[in-house]
């Protein structure tokens, strides 16, 4: 009986691992796979079972957490609840990941997850390409429409696909070769919808890899084609030339830098910190984005009206974790989450791929507030529980796949 429902413990979270990537098409699906976790834990969950979540890895943002909840009630920022509920997201997401013996299956399952998803916007791709005559992935609302969600998150789910097929071509031997080859299709998808982001977080972690490579030559085969399909796919593809600011256009820097939105949200956020007073509880999160709107307002250098009005349409966040922390919740919690990211680095760094994750998990955090979304909460939960799947050796066997 005990047996049976870990069985059924671990197909359910592979089930909700598998949803993740499509959460922007339907919040409601993985929160009730997770209730249903919610009530079988109690019935699979071991007392050994917590060292998996006990270690010095996650204390800080145990802090973090708490220090936030406590801020919501003190402060009475009832508010900030919404984000204060992320938070509590990533820590339910890792306790109940804690039963799972099997770690090859929900790995697995979220990169078969993350293949239907590139399988539909690919078809969506072709389907606006046949419709409207032109390949365009700069910008527009088309382009989340094709994806399936916003660009940055989806672009995670694709880094943290590679990274994890990867991982899993180390731990198998007959489909050694499938698993790299759906590695090096999540990278040229990526190429095509043009996320920046993403490609500048694989490349560092294929730079990485000299690190821990024992076999040079196998690197350098690596990088080479990694290299010959990028010079191939700038080619070819515009979007990604403009994404980049590769044009034929004799742009100043300062014109170059202006293109990119973040110039504009962080320039504001750079105003608001100064001319805060409180540094140590910081503004709440609803008040940050409510003067940066005010920013946006009164801002006189937007390149037109059309520009501006944009801006404070869309109510564009800090689109930084970090710097949302800082002005949302105050220096120490700015600083726990960077001790939180430092501890991380310290417990896991000889493990190759415990390393890519935290360095795309930081790259993620850096141009998007990540854990202001139900999927960001979430992708940033699966980061951590596939961390620390990671970071203990697994027995190469392909038998583990059908366990």
């Amino acid at each position: 009986m005990k047996k049976n429902l870990e069985n059924i413990y671990l197909t359910i979270f592979s089930l909700f691992c598998a949803v993740v990537p499509f959460t922007d098409l339907g919040e409601a699906i993985p929160n009730i796979i997770l209730i249903v976790l919610v009530v079988l834990f109690p019935f699979v969950a071991q007392k050994h079972n917590w060292k998996k979540i006990s270690d010095k890895r996650f204390y800080a943002l145990y802090v973090l957490v708490f220090l936030s909840t406590l801020q919501l009630v003190i402060f009475k920022r009832w508010e900030d609840f919404k984000f204060v509920n992320r938070l509590l997201l990533v820590i339910l997401i890792l306790i109940l990941s804690i039963p799972i013996k099997n770690k090859l299956v929900p790995i697995l399952s979220f990169i078969y997850g993350s293949l239907a998803l590139l399988i539909i916007s690919a078809i969506n791709l072709v389907i606006h390409y046949m419709l409207s005559g032109q390949f365009n992935m700069t910008v527009g609302d088309h382009v989340s429409s094709i994806l399936l969600g916003d660009r940055p998150y989806i672009g995670y789910v694709y880094v943290l696909s590679f990274c994890m097929c990867l991982y899993v071509a180390t731990q198998v031997s007959k489909t050694k070769f499938l698993y790299y080859s759906l590695a090096l299709l999540f990278l040229i998808f990526i190429l095509i919808i043009s996320a920046r982001i993403s490609l500048i977080s694989i490349i560092i972690g294929v730079l990485s890899y000299f690190f821990y490579a024992k076999n040079v030559k196998k690197v350098g085969l690596i990088i080479i084609i990694l290299c010959f399909f990028s010079i191939i796919m700038f080619s070819i593809n515009p979007s990604l030339k403009k994404r980049f600011f590769i044009t034929d256009n004799n742009y100043s820097l300062e014109q170059m830098v202006k293109f990119e939105p973040r110039y504009f949200i962080w320039s504001c956020a750079n105003e608001i910190f100064f001319q805060n007073k409180n540094y140590i509880a910081g503004k709440g999160f609803v008040n940050t984005n409510n003067e940066l709107v005010n920013c946006y307002v009164n801002r006189i250098d937007f390149a037109d009206e059309k520009q501006q009005d944009f801006f404070v349409r869309r109510k564009f966040n800090t689109h930084n974790q970090f710097i949302n922390f800082l002005l949302s919740s105050g220096v120490l919690m700015f600083l726990i989450f960077i001790i939180f990211f430092v501890l991380w680095l310290k417990l896991d760094y000889k493990s190759y791929y415990s390393l890519i994750l935290l360095l795309s998990l930081i790259l993620f955090c850096s141009v998007e507030n990540v854990l202001t979304r139900q999927m960001g909460g979430e992708l940033f939960a699966l980061t951590l529980v596939f961390s620390t799947m990671v970071s203990f050796k697994v027995i190469n066997n392909d038998n583990l796949l059908l366990k």
